[in-house]
């Protein structure tokens, strides 16, 4: 019991002196002292603690320094914790607008889009306890199936455990789906130009640049370079030093 109380003692005051560093930093960031702000909450983040809020507070921290890639790159880190967020949205767009590089994204279809919508009601985490919840809720459904002798409430019962099946089928489906987008590897480059090759050396095609800020996806990577692909399909190689990996 000793011990339980000492552990929600240090707990209690690391979040304590968590939330005077993040005030201490807001407040830093109303004055305009924007380095300071971006001090006080990266050592928030060093100190083990995460949210959307604070990745965004970071992202508006850099912006107001106009630096393009810690802005765009804590900016896309709220996102992936807070998909729906509008501010979040928002002021990513301001920052992908400072970037050098304007790449349109592939055209998707109504499905596609209807798909990505569904994906970014919950996280990873939400879709798997919704499935949870579903279940539970089927198993009680049929149990009153069974046990109801109104042929009316029995139809309806198994109708509605019919329903709550399919949705948690769906509900299985899209968190595989999100597993699987979490899964792939996402990054910012940081160097102020970067060469793109067709293949993993010096001595291939050189294709095109790259600048600060640019979001690109990782498809391969082998020893000092990764194989990326942008929003519009293209691909090539750059040094994995250039980048900063968003997950």
């Amino acid at each position: 019991m000793k011990i339980f109380l000492i552990i929600l003692s240090i707990l209690l005051s690391n979040n304590q002196q968590v939330d005077e560093i993040f005030k201490q930093s807001n407040d830093y960031y109303t004055d305009g002292d924007y380095e300071a702000a971006v001090d006080g909450y990266l050592e928030i983040i060093n100190s083990g603690f995460e949210s959307a809020e604070l990745y965004f507070n970071i992202g508006n921290s850099f912006y107001k320094l106009n630096n393009i890639p810690e802005s765009n790159f804590y900016f896309e880190k709220a996102l992936a914790l807070s998909p729906n967020d509008t501010d979040i949205i928002t002021n990513l767009s301001f920052a992908q607008n400072l970037r050098i590089d304007k790449i349109e994204n592939l055209p998707i279809t109504q499905i596609q889009n209807i798909k990505i919508s569904a994906l970014d009601v919950f996280s990873e985490k939400g879709w798997a306890y919704s499935f949870v919840i579903l279940v539970w809720l089927f198993c009680i459904s049929l149990i009153l199936y069974i046990l109801l002798k109104d042929s009316r409430l029995k139809r309806t019962f198994f109708t509605l455990s019919i329903f709550i099946a399919v949705i948690s089928l769906s509900s299985l489906y899209l968190n595989y789906e999100k597993k699987e987008l979490n899964n792939i590897k996402f990054a910012i480059i940081f160097d102020k130009e970067v060469e793109v090759w067709s293949e993993p050396n010096k001595i291939s095609e050189l294709k095109f640049l790259l600048h600060e800020g640019t979001k690109v996806k990782q498809v391969d990577l082998i020893e000092d370079w990764v194989n990326i692909q942008l929003d519009n399909g293209t691909l090539g190689w750059i040094e994995v030093s250039s980048l900063r990996f968003l997950n």
